[in-house]
């Protein structure tokens, strides 16, 4: 009787850390992902200005993923996003474009819905600084 005690106390414990971890999970790989976005963003601002082309950014909503795309044409790079994170619809944005000299064409925000609640990306006019918040 003792025995049955202490293992529904240590299976008790251990669902609940189970589900802890999960959500911990969840947070991480959304936090590496802007993280990686952000990156992503500065190597297309650098693409653009190393190879004097254009260069781009896209979401694509249909694939769950974002591309970067040089001169229009050549995908440079393409990855998928958490299946936790979408682009939300009120998003004024849903590609960023460098010019040739790593200039920001168009200013927006783009609204992402995470886990843990709204995460926005401002992008700026000129020399692209990207700023994000919760």
């Amino acid at each position: 009787m003792e025995m049955l005690l202490v293992l529904l106390m240590l299976m008790t414990i251990v669902a609940i850390s189970i589900t802890g971890y999960q959500a911990f999970l969840v947070k991480k790989e959304e936090q590496r992902f802007f993280e990686t976005l952000h990156q992503d963003i500065y190597f297309a601002q650098s693409q653009s200005l190393s190879l004097k082309k254009t260069a781009k950014l896209v979401f694509r909503d249909t694939k769950g993923a974002y591309e970067i795309f040089t001169d229009l044409q050549s995908v440079v790079l393409s990855r998928k996003l958490p299946k936790s994170v979408t682009l939300k619809n009120t998003s004024n944005l849903t590609e960023i474009n460098f010019n040739s000299n790593g200039s920001v064409v168009q200013s927006g925000t783009l609204r992402f819905a995470t886990s843990s609640g709204e995460k926005t990306l401002v992008v700026h006019l000129g020399g692209g600084r990207v700023v994000f918040s919760e």
